[in-house]
C-alpha cells in the first residue's frame, strides 16, 4: 500500500443459482394445477344438468280441475287432484339431461313438507301417468329425456285451503364418484284444496 492506495478486497458475487429458478417454476406451476383442480373439483360438486321438459307432462286419474295458469302460480299450469283419504294422485313428466355428462337417476329424495308432497317415483313409456313401471335406476346420456310419474300423498288432516308443491327432490350420480341431490321445479303445480 503507497500514498494511500487502499487495497480492495472483492466482495464475492451471488449468481443466482439455475436449480432455485427451475424450483421456483416448479413451485409456481404445482400450485396453478391445484388451484385448477380445486375449481374443477367444485364445478363438479355442484354439477345441475338435469331440467324437465316444458311441454311434457299429464296428469294422472283423479283431476278436479286443471287451470290454465292460475293467477300467483308464476304462470304455470295448476293441477288440482280429487282428495280422497289415502289415494294418492300421479303425474307424469319428462326429465332431461342438459349437461355434459352421462348421469344415473338414483331415485326420489324424500322431504318432509306439507301435502301435496313426492312420495314415489315410477318409470313410464311415454308422457302419460298412466301403467307406470317399478322405478329402477337408469342412465341419462347428455340430451336425452326420460318420462317419470310422480306419486303425490294427499292428507287434509289439520289443513284446510290450499297447499301447493311444484317441485321435488332427485337424486343422481355422475362420473362414478360424484353423488349428489337437485331440486327440480316441475312445469305445473299440484294443489291440495282442503275444507269446504
Amino acid at each position: 500500500m503507497q500514498n494511500g492506495d487502499v487495497d480492495v478486497v472483492s466482495a464475492p458475487r451471488h449468481d443466482r443459482h439455475p436449480l432455485r429458478l427451475a424450483g421456483l417454476i416448479a413451485v409456481g406451476g404445482v400450485a396453478v394445477a391445484a388451484a385448477a383442480a380445486l375449481v374443477v373439483f367444485l364445478w363438479l360438486r355442484a354439477y345441475a344438468p338435469l331440467d324437465v321438459l316444458r311441454s311434457g307432462y299429464a296428469p294422472g286419474p283423479g283431476l278436479a280441475a286443471d287451470v290454465q295458469p292460475l293467477l300467483g302460480s308464476g304462470g304455470k299450469p295448476v293441477l288440482i287432484p280429487q282428495y280422497r283419504p289415502g289415494r294418492p294422485f300421479d303425474t307424469a313428466f319428462t326429465l332431461h339431461n342438459s349437461g355434459r355428462f352421462a348421469v344415473e337417476i338414483v331415485g326420489l329424495q324424500p322431504e318432509e313438507t306439507q301435502p301435496p308432497r313426492a312420495s314415489e317415483l315410477f318409470v313410464t313409456d311415454s308422457v302419460s301417468a298412466a301403467r307406470p313401471h317399478q322405478f329402477e335406476r337408469f342412465r341419462l346420456d347428455p340430451g336425452d329425456t326420460a318420462s317419470l310419474v310422480v306419486r303425490w300423498r294427499l292428507a287434509c288432516a289439520r289443513s284446510s285451503g290450499y297447499t301447493s308443491s311444484d317441485s321435488l327432490l332427485l337424486r343422481y350420480r355422475y362420473l362414478s364418484q360424484f353423488e349428489r341431490t337437485e331440486r327440480i321445479t316441475l312445469p305445473f303445480a299440484v294443489t291440495l284444496r282442503c275444507g269446504s
